[in-house]
C-alpha cells in the first residue's frame, strides 16, 4: 500500500516547499522518472473547484475534497506569507484538528509551523523554524521548543522544516523511513541536489559570517541569532554543542578570526542596525530586543562598532544633538 500524504495549503502558500516535497516522493517512489504513485500517493485537499493562490501568483486546484483525515498517513500544512488573516479555511481547520485527534502524524513546511502553533499543536514539542523567522516565532509561541539550528525536526508525530530546499530533506527523511535511504538518494540526484541532508545538518547561517565552515561554528552562530534578546552564555552554547568552551573558542578563532563573545556582539549590533533602518521602533525598544541593558549602553556599543550613533544613523541630517549622541 502506498503511503498517502494530504496537503493543506494556506492562502498565499509558498510554492517551492510544496513542489520539492512532492517531487521527492514522486521520484523516490517509482522506477526511473515514470511518476507512478507506487510507494507514495499525495492529494491537495480543499474545497473542490476553489483555486488556492500561491505567494508567487500561481493558482492550484484541490485534487481531493475535504473528507476523512484517517485516509492518510500524514497531513502536511504548507505555510506562506505571515499574515494572520491568511490561514486555513474553517473546513481545512476542522480536517487538521480531526487528524490530530485521530493520531494522524502532522507535518509543517516553511511557515506552516506558525499555523500548527496557533492551534496549540506544537506546545511542548520541538520545532525547526527558519533563522529568518525564529525571533517572531518565539515571541508569539513561548510554549514551543523552537530552534533554528537544524533543517528539520521530527518529534512524536510532529514534523517541521525551515522551508525552501529543507522540504526536500524532510521528504527524504520520510522516504528513508518508509522505503530506504537509496530511494531518497535517487530522488536527490534526479533533482540535482548534491545529497539529502539529514536531521543533524544545520541551516545556512546569515551573511555576516560566510566563512563559517564547521558544523559547530554554524550551529553556534544560529543559536546566537536565535537568542539576541535573551542572551545565552558561551559556556551554555558550547554545552549544547557537546564541546568545551575552549574548543569552541579555538574553532571561532580559526574560522572567523574572532571570539564567540565578539561574534555574538557583532550579530546583535547587526540586527540592531537592520531595525534602525527598516522599522519605526524606538531606540530603547531596539536596545531591549537586541539584548542591551539600556539605550545609553546600546548607543555607546553601537558607535564603537559602526562609528555612528543610532540616532545619527536614523536621522543623518538632524542638527540637534540627542542625549544618545553624547
Amino acid at each position: 500500500m502506498a503511503k498517502k500524504f494530504a496537503f493543506l495549503l494556506v492562502r498565499d502558500f509558498t510554492l517551492s516547499p510544496l513542489s520539492l516535497f512532492i517531487d521527492t516522493l514522486r521520484l523516490a517512489g517509482d522506477e526511473g522518472d515514470r511518476s507512478r504513485r507506487v510507494e507514495f500517493d499525495w492529494q491537495i485537499v480543499g474545497e473542490r473547484g476553489l483555486p488556492i493562490r500561491a505567494s508567487c501568483g500561481v493558482e492550484l486546484l484541490p485534487t481531493k475534497a475535504i473528507g476523512n483525515p484517517e485516509d492518510f498517513d500524514n497531513v502536511v500544512v504548507v505555510g506562506g506569507l505571515l499574515d494572520t488573516n491568511r490561514s486555513l479555511s474553517s473546513e481545512k481547520e476542522a480536517f487538521l484538528l480531526r487528524a490530530v485527534e485521530k493520531g494522524v502524524p502532522v507535518t509543517a513546511l516553511c511557515t506552516g509551523s506558525f499555523v500548527l502553533a496557533r492551534y496549540g499543536l506544537l506546545d511542548g514539542y520541538s520545532a525547526a523554524v527558519s533563522w529568518f523567522h525564529i525571533k517572531d516565532f518565539r515571541a508569539e509561541f513561548p510554549d514551543v521548543n523552537a530552534h533554528a539550528d537544524s533543517l528539520f525536526s521530527v518529534d512524536r508525530g510532529r514534523a517541521t522544516c525551515a522551508g525552501g530546499t529543507g522540504a526536500a530533506d524532510l521528504a527524504g527523511y520520510f522516504v528513508s523511513q518508509f522505503i530506504g535511504q537509496k530511494a531518497a538518494e535517487k530522488a536527490a540526484k534526479i533533482l540535482v541536489l548534491d545529497r539529502i541532508r539529514n536531521i543533524r545538518d544545520v541551516q545556512p547561517v546569515g551573511d555576516l559570517f560566510p566563512e563559517a565552515a564547521s558544523r559547530a561554528v554554524k550551529r553556534a552562530l544560529l543559536l546566537m541569532e536565535s537568542n539576541l534578546q535573551e542572551k545565552v552564555s558561551v559556556s551554555e552554547i558550547a554545552s549544547r554543542l557537546n564541546c568545551s568552551r575552549r574548543q569552541l573558542e579555538r574553532l571561532f578563532a580559526t574560522e572567523l578570526g574572532t571570539s564567540p563573545m565578539a561574534a555574538y556582539l557583532a550579530l546583535r549590533v547587526h540586527y540592531a542596525k537592520s531595525l534602525l533602518e527598516d522599522s519605526d521602533l524606538q531606540i530603547g525598544d531596539i536596545a531591549y530586543r537586541c539584548g542591551f541593558e539600556n539605550a545609553g549602553h546600546f548607543s555607546r556599543v553601537f558607535r564603537q562598532h559602526t562609528g555612528i550613533t543610532p540616532t545619527r544613523l536614523r536621522h543623518p541630517s538632524r542638527s540637534v544633538i540627542s542625549p544618545l549622541d553624547t
